[in-house]
């Protein structure tokens, strides 16, 4: 430590300096055999929630990180198909009266398990290597499910396999391919082969036992049947050549584990982001009515579990304190919608903090530069640059007048929905509460983005904030935060970004409301009456 004071146990850092706790160091004989267990499990299919527990006790045995263990993930299962939120299945009953000759048909039944209705659902069937019509059905809702019925006139009996591809779209737009193979039907023969008529010479007349028939007649139906009158079908997800890329930073994100709490059960089936102490899950919250989507945040060791129960009681500060506070322009209650309350604790069994938090759809400002860099944008435009940087400050000016410095923004921190200009902040755990009274300091040190009073141990203040976000914004509209140099603007909008990022402690500004006012007279200033207009991503 800098201070060269020692660290309580399980501390993640150093109240005198901010030092860090240093980090447990992993072995490499400790990554080998952990290697060695998730190779297994991934091989023997998708790690469940069985799986994933018997994971995270090898871990926490081993010093193995979350991080480790998603770049493991992604080399172990480059290609690895995530499970199909469909289920195929065949009616055995139908197929009994498939005969040659006859006009007969093959039931398949569709299942809709994910949380999205299928707005787009067709079979691709191919009989031995005849390639029949395809069929399609209408929209399929969660929790529902369609048959689609196939008719068939065959002409020749005996063994034939059924395949194809089941071809669906979600009302997003994402369309997945699922091939189906191995079904192996029996197609009877027509009518009788052999027609056997006896003479009985005592009597002189003649029987006709037409009925009695040799090698024809069999009925139809699959093979190795099973029990009951549909049969599961297995699916396999395909992939195109050009999909692959796109699979393999998917796949290293998916994950499939769940966690049950005395409120409710959440499956996690993907890694949303990987931060300084902890990760966070996508997942919903298993059998909600209507559905509930939610990101569950689990510190990486527990030696963070301070500061993940430090962020819980900040925003429950932050979202409680609304006695008296109306409006929005002047410090009010409308500001709480920019936090994300928990809705949920809980404590893994190797004795890491998670919380859970309702999810929130959408991008932190890294990905609205890039994606605005990838249309020939240098970041984000000044139109929406305007209306960042009000609803950040109404959530600042919120958190300040409650005493409460957020200490660590980055472009990381904020996140933002485009369609309807709605903004979070997000990642209390480095919050400093009242410092003035309890002589709380900086918690952490987040180079390019922290202002200089951190790094010389200074007092936190309402401007330490306010220095962060102007950085932060700098980096959004494609400039250099180091340099703070900006790409073309107006000046008037540059003059105010960069007022925000200045060095002095005291010659910055100080009150995020009276900015959050300015901000306004400088929109009006550029762009006049102010109109909504959607940002495109």
């Amino acid at each position: 430590m800098e201070c060269k004071q020692g660290l309580r146990e399980g501390a993640a850092f150093c109240g005198a300096c901010g030092a860090r706790q240093p980090a447990s160091i992993e072995t490499p004989e400790a990554i080998a055999r952990y290697r060695v267990v998730l190779t297994r499990f991934v091989k023997d299919g998708a790690l469940d929630a069985a799986k994933q527990t018997q994971l995270d006790e090898l871990r926490a045995r081993l010093g193995v990180t979350l991080a480790t263990h998603a770049a493991l993930c992604a080399e172990l299962e480059p290609d690895g198909p995530s499970p199909p939120s469909v289920r195929l299945a065949i009616d055995v009953g139908t197929l009994r009266h498939l005969a040659v000759g006859a006009r007969g048909l093959v039931r398949l039944r569709v299942d809709n398990d994910g949380p999205l209705a299928l707005e787009r659902c067709a079979i691709h069937p191919r009989l031995g290597d005849l390639t029949l019509a395809p069929l399609d059905a209408p929209t399929v809702f969660p929790g529902q499910a369609v048959v689609i019925a196939l008719a068939l006139e065959p002409t020749r009996a005996g063994f034939h396999e059924l395949a194809g591809e089941l071809r669906v779209v979600d009302l997003m737009g994402e369309a997945s391919r699922y091939a189906f193979h191995d079904i192996h039907l029996r197609i009877g023969a027509e009518g009788p082969a052999t027609q056997v008529i006896n003479i009985d010479q005592s009597s002189a007349r003649v029987v006709d036992n037409s009925r009695s028939t040799f090698g024809g007649g069999d009925t139809g139906g699959i093979v190795t049947a099973a029990d009951g009158d549909w049969q599961p079908i297995a699916l396999a997800t395909v992939r195109d050549a050009s999909a692959r890329k796109a699979a393999a930073s998917t796949n290293a994100r998916r994950v499939e584990f769940a966690v049950t709490t005395e409120r409710a059960t959440y499956q996690c089936t993907t890694t949303l982001a990987h931060g300084d102490i902890a990760t966070v899950f996508g997942g919903h919250v298993r059998a909600a009515q209507p559905p509930a989507q939610v990101a569950v945040k689990i510190a990486d060791q527990a030696s963070d579990n301070d500061l993940m129960q430090h962020e819980s009681r900040v925003l429950g500060l932050l979202t409680t304190r609304t006695a008296g506070d109306e409006g929005t322009s002047q410090g009010g209650a409308g500001a709480l919608i920019h936090f994300v309350p928990p809705r949920d604790q809980f404590r893994t069994a190797d004795g890491r903090l998670g919380t859970v938090f309702d999810h929130v759809d959408g991008y932190d400002l890294t990905q609205v530069r890039d994606r605005c860099r990838a249309r020939g944008e240098p970041g984000l435009p000044a139109r929406h640059v305007l209306w960042v940087m009000r609803r950040a400050l109404a959530a600042l000016g919120w958190a300040h007048k409650h005493g409460i410095l957020h200490g660590n923004l980055d472009p990381a921190h904020i996140l933002i929905r485009p369609h309807d200009h709605m903004l979070w902040l997000v990642d209390w755990c480095w919050a400093i509460i009242e410092p003035a009274k309890t002589g709380q300091g900086f918690k952490a040190a987040n180079e390019g983005y922290s202002p200089p009073e951190v790094r010389e141990r200074g007092k936190p203040t309402p401007a330490s904030d306010l220095y962060a976000l102007g950085k932060v914004i700098i980096h959004a509209v494609g400039g250099d935060p180091e340099t703070k140099a900006l790409p073309d603007m107006d000046p008037r909008l540059a003059r105010f970004i960069k007022y925000l990022a200045v060095e002095s402690q005291g010659g910055r500004p100080q009150d995020a409301w009276q900015l959050y006012l300015q901000a306004e007279k400088v929109r009006t200033q550029i762009f006049g009456e102010h109109t909504f207009v959607p940002l495109e991503l």
